[in-house]
C-alpha cells in the first residue's frame, strides 16, 4: 500500500492561498507542521489542511515526522530555508523564481545535487492540463514540432508585498511573472535555447524600483522562437491589495514547422485545444492529470522515481533565472547561451 508523505509548509501567505485546495485533496500528504512569521497564518491554514502551527521554521525542518518541506516563502528568503531542509534530508518543493541571483541559485542546485533529495520548482504549468496536452501533441509529431511560441501579458505591478517590484529582492516584472512563461515555452520546445535578447524599458512608473516593461526573445536549437512581453505599465483593476487578485490582459499562441497555429479556447463551456490550418481545424481536449501534483509527488518520493513531467528540477529553474539575469545585463544584445553554473 502506498504510504503517506509527512509534509511542512514554511509561508503561510498568497501562495498557499492558491495551492490549499490542492493540498486538501491529496490523498498521499499529510500536512505535519507550518510555520509563518504572522503565527495567526500558520494556525489558520492548520484548521484547514491540518498538522501543527510551528515556533520557528527550524522546528519544521527538525520535524521527523516531516519528510518534504514546502518553501512558499519570498525568493530572497529561499537559499538559507533550502540548503537547510536538504542537509536535513528533507525533499523540497519551492516557487518561481528560484532565487534573486544566479549565484544563489546556483548555491541552491549544488546542494540539492550533493544531497540527492528531490527538489523541483513550482510553476504556472504544474498540473495545468491544456500545457500537458499540448505537449504530447508536439512530441507526437502530427502536427510538427513547436517553431514559434508567443505570449503577452498585461497587468498592475504587484501591490501585496514590498519586495516584487524590488531587482534585488526578486526582479522586474519578467523575473516576477514571465519568468513562468519562460519556462513553459523551453518545456514545449523541447530542445535548448541557444541564444538571447532582452529588453527592458519603463513608460509609466519612474518610482517603481525596477522598469515596467520587459521582452525576451528566445531562440532555440533547431530552428524556433519564443517572444515573451510583459507589462506593468496599464494601471489595469487591483481587486485586492491582501493577495494576487488583478486584472489580467494575455495572449497565447503557438505555430509548428507545418504552419498550424495553436490557440485555447472555450467553446460551449468546453475548453479546448484548437489547431488551425488553411481554414481547417482539429481539437484536442485536455486529458486531466492522474492526481494531485503534490500525490505525483509524493509518489516519485517513495518509488526514487523521477519528478513529475509538469514540475521542472532545481537545476532548470536556476537555467531561467540566469537567462532573465543574463539578459538584463546586456540589454538588446543578441547573445549565446551560457547556462553552466557560475564557478564551473
Amino acid at each position: 500500500m502506498s504510504k503517506t508523505i509527512g509534509m511542512g509548509i514554511l509561508g503561510c501567505g498568497d501562495y498557499l492561498r492558491w495551492e490549499k485546495g490542492a493540498i486538501a485533496a491529496s490523498k498521499r500528504i499529510a500536512v505535519r507542521a507550518l510555520f509563518d512569521p504572522r503565527a495567526e497564518r500558520a494556525r489558520r491554514y492548520a484548521e484547514l489542511l491540518g498538522g501543527e502551527p510551528a515556533e520557528s521554521a527550524d522546528a519544521v525542518l527538525d520535524d521527523p515526522d516531516v519528510e518534504v518541506v514546502c518553501l512558499f516563502v519570498p525568493p530572497w528568503l529561499r537559499r538559507d530555508l533550502l540548503l537547510k531542509a536538504v542537509e536535513a534530508g528533507k525533499h523540497v518543493i519551492a516557487v518561481k523564481p528560484l532565487g534573486p541571483t544566479v549565484e544563489e541559485c546556483g548555491e541552491m542546485v549544488r546542494a540539492a545535487e550533493a544531497a540527492d533529495v528531490l527538489c523541483c520548482v513550482q510553476y504556472r504549468r504544474t498540473g495545468n492540463a491544456v500545457l500537458e496536452t499540448c505537449k504530447d501533441v508536439f512530441e507526437g509529431g502530427e502536427l510538427g514540432r513547436l517553431a514559434i511560441y508567443r505570449q503577452d501579458w498585461m497587468h498592475h505591478y504587484p501591490q501585496w508585498n514590498d519586495w516584487a517590484t524590488d531587482p534585488a529582492r526578486n526582479g522586474g516584472p519578467f523575473m516576477d511573472a514571465m519568468i513562468h512563461n519562460l519556462n513553459t515555452a523551453r518545456y514545449l520546445m523541447g530542445r535548448p535555447v541557444t541564444h538571447c535578447t532582452y529588453f527592458s524599458e519603463d513608460f509609466a512608473h519612474p518610482d517603481l524600483k525596477c522598469n515596467d516593461t520587459e521582452l525576451m526573445k528566445a531562440d532555440f536549437a533547431g530552428g524556433g522562437t519564443a517572444l515573451l512581453f510583459i507589462t506593468w505599465a496599464a494601471d489595469l483593476a487591483v481587486y485586492s491589495t491582501e493577495g494576487n487578485d488583478r486584472e489580467h490582459v494575455e495572449v497565447l499562441y503557438m505555430v509548428t514547422d507545418q504552419g498550424w497555429r495553436l490557440t485555447e479556447e472555450h467553446r460551449s463551456g468546453e475548453q479546448l485545444i484548437v489547431a488551425s490550418r488553411e481554414g481547417r481545424e482539429r481539437l484536442f481536449r485536455p486529458q486531466a492529470l492522474p492526481a494531485t501534483f503534490y500525490d505525483r509527488f509524493a509518489e516519485a518520493v517513495e518509488t526514487g522515481g523521477p519528478l513529475p513531467r509538469d514540475v521542472p528540477d532545481v537545476r532548470a529553474a536556476y537555467e531561467d533565472v540566469k537567462l532573465v539575469r543574463d539578459g538584463e545585463a546586456n540589454p538588446g544584445v543578441r547573445m549565446a547561451v551560457d547556462l553552466s553554473l557560475v564557478g564551473q
